[in-house]
């Protein structure tokens, strides 16, 4: 994608290197099939591209829409509800479950070909199963003396110290670990607290104030919905990382499993169990 990019930037385009683009897409879309159809039995699937594959891919296609004159016109109908699609290179629009329900149809009209690209987004209702095949990831939660806590409702104002251990079959240099928090609970960074306060807290063997020695993590981020680290997992070897929650809305929640992935690989993952699968804060 990024060479097919460079050859239009600098007017060097040919349409032989154009048609390499869809000798790639298709024969990465039987890789796909088949790779699906071999590794549906095992649970995990050959879906994913990184980063820069999908900065990649949005940059070629910005490259070809800029250098195209061909418009793409029609009509789009939403129930009974006809409107018309006035000519453009690119068009695109957003639906509402509501507008599905309806029925979407669109009846495009210009000079072929004409590619059409739909994503579906939304919330699944059940978690993805986990997968240890490539990382093994595991989430505990503690007391705040360091005992492993025993799932009951929490008040607001309560808080957990939460513990992530990861074990990689392979080496992951560049490895990201995404956990999303329940939506009643948010992070407190235990960088702004009194280090003396965890001095003698000592958490799956780890002291608390000394627990930047149990992973190498090149970064970590302490965001409104989830806890993300990018660290270095060595093969076989066990990586701790910990940070500590707040109860602050009522209500029950769902627990979302943690993910991590290899950034440049992320095929190469691993999802954790949610234990317990939801927690409730309940008021003081």
């Amino acid at each position: 994608a990024l060479m097919i990019s460079l050859t239009h930037r600098f007017d060097l385009a040919k349409p032989e290197y154009d048609a390499r683009v869809f000798e790639l897409a298709r024969s990465l879309g039987k890789d796909q099939r088949q790779a699906d159809a071999q590794q549906s039995a095992s649970g995990y699937r050959w879906t994913y591209l990184s980063t820069q594959e999908q900065i990649a891919i949005a940059r070629l296609g910005k490259t070809l829409i800029k250098d195209d004159d061909s418009a793409v016109a029609g009509t789009l109908s939403i129930g009974g509800t006809s409107t018309p699609i006035d000519p453009s290179r690119l068009w695109s629009r957003d639906f509402s479950a509501a507008d599905l329900r309806a029925g979407v149809r669109l009846t495009p009209t210009g000079d072929p070909p004409l590619y059409t690209n739909i994503d579906i987004a939304g919330i699944p209702r059940t978690a993805p199963k986990p997968d240890d095949h490539y990382v093994d990831i595991k989430r505990t939660f503690y007391s705040l003396d360091g005992q492993p806590w025993e799932p009951k409702s929490m008040k607001e104002g309560d808080a957990l110290i939460v513990g992530i251990t990861l074990e990689a079959r392979e080496a992951m240099p560049d490895a990201l670990l995404v956990d999303l928090l329940p939506g009643g609970l948010e992070i407190e960074n235990f960088n702004l607290t009194d280090a003396k306060q965890w001095a003698d807290v000592v958490v799956d063997g780890i002291t608390i104030s000394d627990r930047s020695s149990a992973a190498d993590v090149r970064h970590e981020e302490f965001r409104d919905d989830r806890y993300v680290a990018a660290l270095k997992l060595d093969k076989g070897q066990s990586a701790k990382v910990f940070y500590m929650v707040r109860a602050v809305t009522p209500g029950n929640f769902m627990v979302p499993p943690p993910l991590v992935e290899d950034m440049y690989q992320p095929e190469v993952r691993g999802i954790g169990k949610s234990t317990p699968g939801a927690i409730k804060v309940i008021e003081p």
